[in-house]
């Protein structure tokens, strides 16, 4: 069914995925986790990768069991095929979502930030034509960038929190635990919808060369992510403080921009964490075009080519990104395609194939 030239290793599956999470949500992660835990939003963001680790365990199982088999495939064997479709739809419709809200998103904040006389239309046509280019290029040319990008963009962005985390007041992180249980879980559960992008392995686990060790692979780097947002949100809010957190939009763009490097010769730091930022929102994107294609593909039975069906794809993302009047809406309809097909794919959908797996695994033996 799959091509070698689209086969990937369980790395550049891991860095694909980090890639493909590291977006929007955890520029705005701070902010939004504060609302709820105040001091303890770190510990919120640890609790929801752990919550987020048990579905991509859910997930990763059900997908390893097909080994070279699509999403549409096993969920055709598992939930009937007329059930296939519909959620392969629905799958595709949320890639496509995510897709123009990260966009929306990007060109916002980069023509407020960077290129303030560049039309949003401009800014968001470019980065729609890069990605497109490349997901048709394949899967494994995508895998192949993410291990150049990764590196290049991630560099300085370590280098830069190292030196705020020195210069950081971990005095506005106390008292631990003050909050509530009920306002930490609540924060939890606001947090996991920063791992969007976990659900891909429904869709890249029949890319992988080997299978084995895969699964703890993923769960692996979902901890580590998780660790990684904890740290972010800790570091941010030692730096601002809660208050100052809670009122802003963007608030680790803003911890970026006021950090003072002795010597440096970068006259706004932020535009580092916007250069990452950029790489993982050419990522999503990039995502959302080559997986929603390759599901139109499996739904209409293979017959319009690939390229094609990124071709139709481009309008639909283009167009939903202007949906939303502001960042502000952009996040209402994100909240409220998380609250829905991010629930029903996070654990929904993982928890139901599991079980009939299971089911159909002992009926056969």
């Amino acid at each position: 069914m799959f091509s070698e030239n689209n086969r990937i290793s369980v790395r550049q599956l891991q860095i694909l995925l980090f890639l493909d999470i590291f977006g929007t949500g955890v520029i705005t992660l701070p902010a939004r986790v504060c609302a709820y835990a105040g001091e303890d939003a770190w510990i919120s963001v640890l609790i929801a990768a752990v919550i987020v680790a048990v579905s991509a365990y859910m997930i990763t199982t059900v997908a390893s069991l097909f080994k070279g088999k699509s999403f549409f495939e096993y969920t055709s064997f598992l939930l009937t095929r007329p059930a296939a479709v519909l959620i392969s739809v629905l799958f595709a419709i949320k890639l496509l979502l995510l897709s123009a809200f990260e966009l929306r998103f990007f060109g916002e904040i980069v023509r407020q930030t960077l290129l303030l006389n560049t039309p949003f239309w401009a800014v968001c046509g470019v980065m729609l034509s890069l990605s497109a280019y490349a997901a048709a290029k394949g899967y494994e040319s995508r895998a192949r960038l993410g291990e150049i990008l990764v590196f290049i963009a991630l560099g300085p962005v370590i280098v830069v929190f190292l030196f705020i985390s020195v210069r950081a007041e971990y005095s506005n992180l106390l008292p631990v635990l003050y909050s509530s249980p009920q306002s930490i879980m609540k924060g939890g559960y606001t947090a996991i919808f920063a791992f969007t992008g976990i659900e891909l392995c429904f869709l890249a686990f029949p890319y992988l060369n080997s299978v084995k060790k895969a699964r703890k692979s993923i769960l692996a780097l979902v901890l580590v992510i998780g660790v990684v947002m904890a740290a972010i949100v800790a570091l941010t809010t030692a730096r601002f403080g809660v208050s100052d957190v809670k009122r802003q939009n963007w608030p680790v763009l803003e911890m970026m921009d006021s950090a003072d490097m002795p010597g440096s010769f970068i006259e706004r730091l932020d535009a580092i964490i916007m250069s990452f930022w950029i790489v993982s929102v050419f990522a999503i994107v990039n995502a959302g075009l080559f997986f929603s294609s390759l599901l139109l593909k499996d739904i209409t039975g293979g017959r319009i080519k690939h390229t094609t069906a990124i071709l139709c794809c481009i309008p639909v993302i283009f167009g939903l990104s202007f949906l939303a009047e502001n960042t502000e809406q952009v996040g209402d309809f994100t909240w409220f395609a998380g609250n829905t097909l991010g629930v029903f794919f996070f654990f929904v959908l993982p928890f139901v194939m599991l079980i009939v797996a299971r089911i159909k695994g002992r009926r056969a033996k």
